[in-house]
């Protein structure tokens, strides 16, 4: 899962991505083309750690998510605005989006009315997007009523400024518009970065309003804190926190956040081998379980066998969850829940 952070100019973009991956940001670039910097992120998972001493794993893989951090072309940044055109070719292939809104200096005012500008860009870029398309689907004659109809739909929305994220699509919708990338439908999450004496204050019910509106979730967090904890051994951290009133960093709950906002459950295999988390989407089946680890298991998929993490927990072997008559054999329509552990029998 891909992640990119938005956000206006001097809004701490680039630091918060320090604050998440502990990665320097991507510097600007020479040639005025804009380019985007990596970073992973291993997300927290103590049910992993269990399962790695459970089974006495040699190796431990947790889920990751990557996050993106952006150098935009600076002959196409606009002064004032919200969103770099020029980042629009690159954010158009992402899972997800984190939208950087700055709160320092007590401005809370300027909160909401950021949220709605950055929102507007969003949505005029799509806008543009369905228009275009549309100017080429009326001059060809193999184009189809279906998709003409749909995007008829769409553009109506967008021009009431809505999000697409709060429209109703149809599966079949979905389907048709799967290859457009709208930036305004993809998932969300509001950071407010702040500084460290505000980062546990609540929003205002008026800027609750504005971000939950556009069905957005939101984070505060103290992304230049948070990045100083990089600079320091393990023991440092652990000083620095416990001086600041904190058990954690707040990237590890920012990050779950995520994780749960764009809809992922996750799953495991384990083994004396490895303790393996991966990430699925809500209402995915054990066939798309079973292709995430591999394309031949998915192929070759006869059954598989389940066993809640929380059975699991309570038995702690396989030996006993079987006494106990709590592993399952499910087939490929098996609609996976969150901490299913499987294994998985095929045939090459």
């Amino acid at each position: 899962m891909k992640t990119g952070i938005i956000g206006a100019r001097g809004a701490g973009k680039s630091t918060v991505f320090h604050a998440l991956t502990g990665l320097a940001p991507i510097p600007g670039t020479a040639d005025g083309k804009a380019r985007a910097r990596p970073g992973q992120i291993k997300v927290a998972d103590p049910r992993l750690d269990f399962l790695e001493t459970a089974y006495g794993s040699k190796k431990k893989v947790p889920v990751e998510l990557t996050v993106l951090d952006f150098a935009p072309n600076p002959k196409e940044q606009k002064e004032g605005a919200a969103l770099d055109v020029s980042l629009i070719p690159l954010i158009r292939d992402l899972d997800a989006l984190l939208i950087v809104i700055p709160q320092f200096g007590g401005l809370s005012r300027e909160l909401a009315p950021t949220v709605e500008r950055i929102e507007s860009e969003l949505v005029f870029a799509d806008f543009d997007q369905a228009e275009r398309r549309m100017e080429r689907i009326k001059k060809d004659r193999s184009a189809s009523d279906f998709e003409k109809a749909a995007l008829e739909k769409v553009i109506k929305w967008l021009e009431d400024g809505k999000p697409l994220r709060l429209m109703e699509l149809s599966a079949q919708e979905l389907q048709t518009f799967s290859s457009f990338g709208f930036l305004s439908r993809k998932p969300a999450l509001a950071v407010v970065n702040c500084e460290m004496e505000a980062a546990a204050s609540a929003l205002t019910n008026a800027e609750l309003d504005v971000i939950h509106s556009g069905g957005l979730e939101v984070f505060r967090l103290a992304a230049a804190f948070e990045s100083e904890l990089w600079e320091l051994d393990a023991a440092g951290q652990s000083e620095m926190l416990r001086e600041a009133g904190l058990e954690a960093p707040a990237r590890d709950r920012l990050i779950t956040a995520l994780y749960e906002h764009l809809g992922l459950i996750t799953f495991y295999t384990a083994g004396e081998p490895e303790a393996h988390g991966w990430s699925l989407r809500r209402g995915e089946t054990a066939l798309e379980a079973a292709a995430e680890i591999h394309s031949d298991i998915a192929r070759g998929f006869i059954r598989a066998e389940v066993v809640s993490y929380e059975d699991f927990a309570a038995l702690k072997s396989d030996a006993r969850v079987k006494e106990a008559g709590k592993l399952r054999l499910e087939g490929k329509d098996y609609v996976m829940r969150d901490g299913d552990i499987i294994h998985i029998r095929f045939k090459v």
